[in-house]
């Protein structure tokens, strides 16, 4: 309902308001817009024209009575149209609050995804640096451990060794060494010079690394007063079989270190160290080392199709046989 439509709003009264309060009212109004007041305003009089009709129309109490009923009537649609618009505007709010809740779930579902994604994608780079990381320690180790297995070549000057005895107190010859030698594994013999010094040449590093073990221990050699390496320094493959005896040995030590912590780890190792690797018979044990093959100058290759623990432990025990053999030979003395 508009202004111009609602009477007791043109007349500023109310629905209440009786007879007498709409009359001053109208007065009061049709003053302000009173085409004497105003001369030649056609919306004053025209405005005055609708004070007068409502005047006539809420005085009159039968036109009052039916106008009434179409106001209270045009009230109550409007009552129940804001009441709709207010529904529908609380309606409105509700799907806006669910779209933007909607809207917010999807975006902290995307971040979500892409925090998962970005942390699956650090952990895949970190795994893949861990496998390198292994691979490279693992290439490591295998060429350390090639490195530690390899054995070394054994070259002529390996197979020497420097003798020097007093001329004056010992009157040797090439002959004299060389009957002497030959027995202990000499291939080659320097001549003799003046100074009481010679060269020589062994069928086997083995034969060389005896003589020089047996040296104090040997009476036949006690004519020497010193016994070196002709190249100043033992050989590799020598250095190289003490340096993996000693590992063999302290991994030994800790093995029985943790068996005796053990529950019965004492009396295990005891029992077990008690058994002999090999039968006790020495015509076996001998039979079966003097079958083996030491590699001699010039053979060194062969050494690289047998294993690294296995040519160990047959070149030691070839030592050890040879050293017994070269003591039991010893003449007695009287």
């Amino acid at each position: 309902m508009s202004d111009d439509g609602d009477l007791y709003l043109l007349l500023g009264v109310e629905i209440t308001s009786s007879d007498a309060h709409i009359k001053k009212a109208y007065r009061k109004m049709s003053l302000r817009y009173h085409p004497d007041k105003c001369p030649g305003d056609e919306k004053a009089a025209a405005m005055f024209d609708k004070l007068t009709k409502a005047r006539d129309v809420l005085l009159d109490t039968a036109k009052r009575t039916d106008y009434d009923k179409q106001y209270r009537a045009k009230l109550e649609r409007r009552k129940k149209q804001q009441e709709m618009d207010s529904k529908r505007r609380k309606a409105q709010e509700e799907l806006e609050a669910m779209e933007n809740q909607a809207k917010k779930a999807k975006m902290e579902q995307t971040q979500a995804e892409q925090q998962y994604n970005a942390e699956m994608a650090r952990l895949r780079e970190q795994r893949e640096m861990k496998r390198r990381e292994d691979e490279e320690h693992l290439e490591r180790e295998r060429r350390r451990r090639q490195e530690a297995e390899r054995v070394p070549e054994t070259t002529d000057l390996d197979l020497a060794l420097k003798f020097k005895w007093k001329k004056k107190k010992h009157a040797l010859t090439t002959e004299a060494l060389t009957a002497l030698l030959t027995p202990l594994g000499a291939v080659d013999i320097a001549p003799v010079g003046d100074k009481g010094r010679t060269f020589v040449v062994f069928k086997t590093v083995v034969d060389a690394h005896a003589v020089m073990t047996s040296k104090d221990t040997n009476a036949s050699l006690a004519v020497f007063d010193t016994i070196d390496w002709a190249s100043g320094h033992e050989p590799a493959i020598i250095t190289k079989m003490k340096q993996d005896q000693q590992r063999k040995k302290e991994a030994q030590q800790a093995f029985a270190t943790s068996s005796d912590l053990r529950p019965g780890g004492a009396s295990s190792s005891a029992s077990s160290a008690s058994k002999p690797l090999f039968k006790s018979s020495s015509s076996s044990q001998s039979s079966f080392f003097k079958n083996i093959k030491i590699p001699v100058m010039g053979q060194a290759s062969s050494t690289s199709a047998m294993s690294h623990e296995d040519y160990e432990t047959m070149t030691m025990m070839k030592l050890r046989q040879a050293q017994q053999e070269r003591q039991q030979s010893k003449p007695p003395s009287a």
